[in-house]
């Protein structure tokens, strides 16, 4: 991960700025630690905020998009990782009672909007 993809805030004009940019840079040499779901799905929800105010330059515009698709990747990465770890308690009969019959497709994200 590079200082574009530390944290970000948006502005009033609409334009994400870095935060936490010497995080990145005071680390040479080491990998950042990967995002958790919450940080990379708020950084998602900041990124597509600003996008969609229409009041970035092109360039700008692209690599909030690019950082975007990469967010998305991870939380869907980490979604993903939950679903198998969840599937193996269940499997192995290690599920709460209660969950044994618990099945992840039934969840619809977007029926609270």
């Amino acid at each position: 991960m590079t200082t574009e993809h530390s944290r970000r805030s948006a502005g009033k004009d609409g334009r994400l700025a870095a935060v936490g940019a010497s995080d990145a840079a005071g680390r040479e040499g080491s990998a950042p630690d990967p995002l958790a779901f919450e940080e990379a799905l708020g950084r998602l929800d900041e990124t597509v905020s600003a996008l969609e105010t229409g009041k970035l330059p092109l360039e700008d515009a692209i690599r909030l998009y690019e950082e975007g698709v990469h967010l998305a990747q991870r939380c869907q990465e980490l979604l993903d990782q939950a679903e198998l770890r969840i599937s193996r308690l269940v499997a192995a009969g290690d599920a709460p009672d209660g969950l044994a019959g618990f099945a992840l497709d039934d969840f619809d994200l977007d029926e609270g909007e």
